[in-house]
């Protein structure tokens, strides 16, 4: 069967995507309300750009990892909030049509849900409400140190405590804190080099000394060696049995699952897919660690930015209580 492809899409993709995106956005206008028809392909087009420049094939050739890979580079990229929810459903839908029209065998996207990315769900109001204002839900600290007792950590522990404590301690997203590698840890000076895709460059985070025995006991005493036949010869932090580099999407079910094992997650719904959407994953704990720093520690808002890497300060800002007693003392104390 012939299939009338887009000239724009025939300039810039090779003959596959060109017809896949032509066929995709035909489907889209004759289906779906203009606006989302719009968002959608738009969407699909920024992926099989990424994808084409990652890997230099058609996108019906992807696999489950490589989209695990665009969105957790989505979700870094736009801090997870509305424009990182648009760009996941322009992929969501893209696979969804594929498999429908049999282009593949099984639409792998379907297992793949916002939460372990962080990426904020705005689709009903409902929703909205129950994740607390785009997803910034953020729990007490007794309740983040219900995580790592021994208890409910899931296996293995040594790997788990360290990452459940460094995601608290310092508010490293689920993307970044898969990113570091053994090299950008200076254990002298407690400080770990992150990888900014957005500024290309790194910026400095730095973790509290009490973490100073894990990292002994995860990386030279022996508890890497158990994990499967990459402990000793991979340059990342974290790794797991079936993979020198952990995915983000697993740092998320180690810390639900820990949340569990504690009593304390649960199903704050269901979407329209049928998946649950958990009050504690990964991204929570970021969540969790800004918010206490700027109501509980007073710490200053120019350096909670600097910490949590935001480019935009009111992107912070949302962490920090309007409270009137708190603002009337700063008014206050000065004069009296």
């Amino acid at each position: 069967m012939s299939y009338q492809i887009n000239e724009k899409y025939t300039d810039e993709f090779c003959e596959r995507n060109a017809e896949l995106l032509s066929r995709f956005e035909r489907s889209m206008y004759q289906t779906r309300p203009d606006g989302s028809a719009q968002t959608w392909t738009s969407s699909a087009v920024t992926y099989t750009r990424w994808f084409r420049d990652r890997h230099g094939k058609p996108i019906d050739e992807a696999s489950k990892v490589d989209v695990d890979d665009y969105y957790e580079f989505v979700s870094g990229q736009y801090e997870g909030g509305a424009t990182a929810g648009g760009k996941f459903d322009g992929v969501q839908q893209l696979y969804r049509w594929m498999s429908r029209k049999e282009v593949i065998e099984q639409n792998f996207t379907e297992s793949l849900v916002r939460e372990d990315y962080g990426i904020s769900n705005g689709a009903t109001r409902q929703a909205r409400a129950l994740r607390q204002e785009e997803d910034y839900i953020s729990i007490p600290r007794k309740e983040v140190e219900l995580l790592w007792k021994e208890e409910n950590l899931p296996g293995p522990r040594a790997r788990n405590e360290l990452l459940i404590k460094l995601l608290w301690y310092t508010g490293l997203r689920c993307s970044e804190i898969i990113r570091i590698r053994i090299i950008d840890i200076d254990h002298d000076e407690y400080k770990i080099k992150i990888f900014d895709k957005k500024t290309n460059d790194f910026r400095p985070v730095w973790y509290p000394q009490r973490l100073k025995p894990l990292f002994a006991q995860w990386l030279d005493q022996g508890g890497r060696d158990v994990i499967g036949p990459h402990g000793g010869e991979s340059e990342y932090l974290f790794l797991t049995h079936q993979s020198p580099q952990m995915r983000a999407s697993h740092v998320s079910r180690i810390v639900k699952e820990a949340a569990k094992n504690a009593g304390i997650n649960e199903v704050l719904y269901v979407d329209e897919a049928g998946k649950k959407r958990w009050k504690i994953t990964g991204h929570t704990l970021r969540h969790s660690m800004a918010t206490y720093h700027a109501n509980k520690l007073d710490t200053k808002v120019h350096h909670l930015q600097k910490i949590l890497g935001h480019d935009d300060i009111e992107t912070t800002l949302k962490y920090v209580d309007e409270d009137d007693s708190a603002i009337r003392q700063a008014m206050q104390r000065p004069w009296s």
